[in-house]
């Protein structure tokens, strides 16, 4: 009786602990790129995605992201006193056919840490390594019977750095915008836009509106997406 006693309240605890961040954390907003919180969110752009974070306490938090197509990311954020870090993994398929695995290490640093005043304007530098791995089916002339074609491996190292901002305009409307530039070797490059909105249904539910565009050696895509979130 007394075991089953201790691990109810052991299980009770370990819940709570993943459920409720310190409140500095819970203080900040649902797009905040540096939060630590559990969240589980869903989300349409060409295909249904489903993503969820779950918070180890005030500093840790597990990620990830499956998509219809196959499409996946997985990774862990660590929160530090200047900025998040952050390692992930992920597969993609581009418009032109190739597939891209990548392996990321990065992170995003608040501005206001150099003393950057900025009013309701929240920057963020978002910075990493990543390496990229690609695949294309191609034919050639000695595989003129073959329907598959020859698959060709394209293999990347590349450093990203940009820009990412938010602003709310009123309690529950918050926009957000940002950009990253990516240069890597095999004369890898690429860009990334994105902007959007966020519509506050309460203070744990986000509904959000975003267009972004990737492009880069791999191939392009051009999305418009919306999504849900709820944070516990």
């Amino acid at each position: 009786m007394h075991f089953a006693t201790s691990l109810a309240v052991s299980l009770t605890t370990f819940c709570l602990v993943l459920a409720a961040p310190a409140s500095a954390q819970s203080d900040k907003a649902a797009e905040d790129p540096t939060k630590i919180a559990t969240k589980v969110g869903v989300s349409y752009a060409d295909e249904l995605s489903v993503s969820g974070s779950v918070a180890v306490g005030p500093k840790l938090k597990f990620n990830a992201r499956i998509s219809q197509s196959g499409a996946w990311s997985a990774g862990a954020s660590y929160l530090l006193p200047v900025a998040i870090l952050t390692f992930a993994a992920g597969r993609t398929e581009f418009d032109s056919g190739i597939t891209q695995t990548r392996y990321s290490l990065g992170g995003f640093m608040p501005l206001s840490q150099f003393g950057l005043k900025t009013g309701k304007l929240q920057v963020f530098v978002p910075f990493g390594y990543t390496y990229t791995s690609g695949k294309q089916t191609q034919t050639d002339t000695d595989y003129e019977d073959s329907a598959d074609g020859v698959p060709v491996s394209i293999n990347s190292n590349s450093a990203y750095v940009g820009l990412s901002m938010m602003r709310p305009l009123t309690d529950r409307i918050t926009l957000t915008g940002g950009g990253n530039v990516t240069k890597g070797t095999n004369d890898y490059s690429g860009y990334s836009l994105a902007v959007g909105a966020s519509y506050h249904l309460t203070k744990r539910d986000t509904a959000r509106l975003t267009v972004s565009h990737v492009d880069n050696s791999f191939g392009s895509k051009q999305k418009i997406g919306i999504a849900y979130q709820h944070e516990f």
